[in-house]
């Protein structure tokens, strides 16, 4: 299986370097097969100045390239690809997108939203690939939409991670990596004395930032990749959407299926009936019960009008004559596991919490069953 670094990097490339170091020595190394690099125009020179222009220090050899020997001794030299990836930006005058030099506006940043996702897709649909993101480069902005991204994209095996190196390594422009050529090095720290400082000295540490994979509850993921935007509605019609809005609900009871923000679902027996009578009283504007045993009589009441008008639906075959409490509790249990099937438990308070009210929270709906 590859490994795909998919990184946001701004003016400190050593971002880049830090983290493949720190991953090639964790207790179970890592080598990353390619590091995907999202970036600015800017970014991009900084990175081709800093780690791709040779150096005389380093022996005429680049960054990167020290970086591969140290890390490649003995492995394919396959591994450790780096490809830069500059957000584009539309252009409205020329009607030509054009490479960002910097992102300030809400429209610069809803562009490099879809912009990530687009580049982190492939790698993180592809079924022989592991991705590894690292947030801790370029603008706080971009890290934040990757890592959003990767709640939405990312599957178990990815990793979410954020580099860490000691002071004033941080601030050097010329560290990059603890054992690289050059060792001695000069922090210049503002507003006081230049500090002669050893690369050996300091000490990387790779923090894992634990994420939800929310791609997992979500059958609609396989279909062709929306944007950014696209992603985040569809999350908002589903489990994740917004927890204060009710869902909008039909019933069709033809065909014993509730639907739920445009999603059908599939109820039988005692679940179907339960929906039904909750679902006639939130159309007539009738008040929730407080308790199971104040729904009962109600509900038997309603499950007798219901068989009486439609004896051959599938829905009463295996009930007996009355319906009881038990079967309200055993119900609602039903519609829950349905919704949560569906990748619609977000909704669950709305229309089956586990406690409280007993009745339909919704925005609308068709009407009550024939």
């Amino acid at each position: 299986m590859k490994t795909i670094l998919v990184s946001v990097s701004g003016i400190s490339p050593a971002i880049l370097t830090e983290t493949v170091w720190a991953l090639a020595r964790e207790s179970r190394p890592v080598v990353p097969d390619e590091v995907v690099v999202i970036t600015t125009s800017r970014g991009a020179a900084d990175i081709e100045s800093l780690l791709l222009a040779p150096r005389e220090d380093w022996g005429g050899r680049t960054v990167w390239s020290a970086l591969r020997e140290s890390i490649l001794e003995g492995k394919s030299r396959d591994a450790l690809q780096l490809s830069l990836r500059v957000v584009e930006l539309p252009d409205p005058v020329s009607g030509v997108r054009k490479k960002a030099g910097d992102l300030r506006t809400r429209s610069d940043h809803d562009a490099a939203a879809d912009f990530i996702v687009q580049t982190l897709a492939p790698f993180a649909d592809a079924e022989d690939c592991r991705v590894i993101a690292s947030i801790a480069g370029g603008r706080k902005t971009m890290g934040a939409l990757l890592y959003a991204a990767m709640s939405l994209l990312g599957r178990e095996e990815d990793r979410v991670t954020h580099v860490l190196v000691n002071e004033p390594f941080e601030t050097c422009r010329d560290f990059f990596y603890p054992d690289q050529p050059v060792l001695e090095l000069e922090a210049r720290r503002f507003g006081r004395d230049p500090l002669t400082i050893r690369a050996t000295d300091a000490r990387i540490e790779l923090a894992d930032i634990p994420f939800v994979p929310l791609r997992n509850k979500f059958a609609e993921l396989n279909e062709p990749r929306r944007s950014f935007a696209g992603l985040v509605e569809r999350y908002s019609r589903s489990e994740v959407g917004n927890p204060f809005r009710p869902p909008r609900v039909s019933l069709d009871a033809e065909r014993c299926l509730l639907s739920v923000n445009g999603r059908d679902v599939s109820l039988s027996g005692r679940d179907f009936l339960v929906a039904a009578f909750l679902h006639q009283r939130a159309v007539s504007g009738d008040p929730h019960f407080e308790t199971r045993r104040e729904a009962e009589g109600p509900f038997d009441r309603f499950y007798q009008s219901f068989r009486e008008d439609a004896p051959f639906h599938p829905a009463i075959q295996r009930l007996g004559g009355h319906v009881t409490e038990d079967d309200l509790t055993k119900g609602l249990a039903g519609i829950r596991s349905r919704l949560r099937k569906a990748g619609l438990g977000g909704v669950t308070p709305h229309l089956a919490p586990e406690r409280a009210r007993i009745g339909f929270e919704m925005e609308s709906s068709s009407g009550p069953p024939d």
